[in-house]
């Protein structure tokens, strides 16, 4: 009996001695990381070969796919993991609680030139964007040292304006006192930021015409511009769409992608031209079979630009006027440019 009760005594310590002897737990690396072995088994190839160094203290990455990347062939590898990787952690449930606007300074800033991305929201607050560029794979890797979110859309470098409005919710300068910019100063910065994307992106005419009209543009509380890029604009020698760009403008209304996508059909939409408006001819949603069109022209890319100030979307030709009747708007007069 008394050796009964001590097998029985003992049995909770023979157990434990085995389970301890037996089970290996999973262990995460520490810091630091090999960086560009870590992006790469998560599957964002082409980023990290950039990734030539290892992380060192707290750090959150919004790493672009590698289907968002070959879409700015021309950008700098190293310096965009620079510009998409910020100090401290910055999970996906944080995120969501930060005011639409907030500005995140990056690890690519100097002293003299710092470089921000700027944190928006969709209207339901469920969609997530940093820099333009959605957040589609949430906290992909988290371990209380390094957060890694995956990004997906188009790519470019920021803007060296990207820091240069301050606001209350701003994570760049905590320090410092707040600067709240008059309304056309902040509208003729984010013009500015909208320039600079256009330039590297392939809409040099639309930058010069936004530049052309800066003035007019920063009175102005918000706007909607529907461009068409370098190629298509010379397909005439570019007189159509340059005496018309007015027309294409959209004044004191910011349209992100979901917003115009979401307009009916025979939606109006207000000009800089006095008297003249656009109008949604096939509302969106209806798959590449049936595109988007305003004023029968085809809707390419959406939020080709999108910041605070401007939303800029891609048309496959200049906008052409249009008189609706009791049949619908007259025929499309693009079709060979679309």
């Amino acid at each position: 009996m008394a050796i009964g009760f001590r097998f029985l005594f003992l049995l909770p310590f023979i157990i434990t001695a085995t389970t301890s002897a037996t089970v290996t737990p999973y262990l995460s690396p520490e810091p630091p990381y090999n960086l560009s072995s870590l992006l790469n088994t998560l599957g964002f190839h082409l980023i990290s070969v950039a990734a030539t160094t290892s992380t060192n203290g707290t750090t959150t990455i919004f790493s672009p796919t590698d289907v968002s990347l070959r879409s700015c062939p021309y950008c700098s590898l190293p310096l965009l993991l620079l510009e998409h990787s910020v100090a401290g952690l910055y999970p996906f449930r944080l995120l969501t609680t930060l005011a639409s606007g907030t500005r995140i300074q990056t690890l690519a800033s100097t002293p003299s030139a710092p470089l921000c991305l700027t944190l928006t929201k969709s209207n339901s607050n469920t969609t997530l964007f940093v820099g333009g560029v959605q957040i589609t794979r949430p906290d992909l890797f988290n371990d209380g040292n390094l957060i890694i979110h995956g990004i997906q859309g188009f790519i470019a470098h920021l803007s060296p304006f990207s820091c240069q409005i301050e606001r209350m919710t701003s994570l760049s300068f905590p320090s410092r006192p707040v600067y709240m910019p008059p309304p056309s100063t902040a509208m003729r910065g984010l013009l500015k930021e909208a320039v600079y994307h256009l330039r590297i992106g392939g809409y040099t005419v639309v930058a010069l015409l936004i530049q052309q009209n800066l003035d007019l543009l920063s009175q102005l509380n918000g706007v909607t511009i529907f461009a068409v890029n370098d190629a298509g604009v010379f397909v005439d020698d570019g007189h159509t769409f340059v005496s018309s760009f007015r027309f294409h403008v959209v004044p004191n209304r910011r349209l992100t992608a979901v917003q115009l996508i979401n307009l009916p059909a025979d939606s109006v939409l207000l000009t800089m031209v006095p008297g003249e408006s656009l109008v949604v001819t096939v509302a969106g949603g209806g798959g590449p079979l049936s595109p988007m069109r305003i004023n029968n022209v085809r809707i390419t890319i959406t939020d080709v630009v999108v910041n605070q100030g401007i939303v800029i979307h891609g048309v496959a030709a200049p906008l052409v006027r249009v008189h609706r009747t009791p049949n619908g708007c007259w025929p499309d007069l693009t079709e060979g440019f679309s």
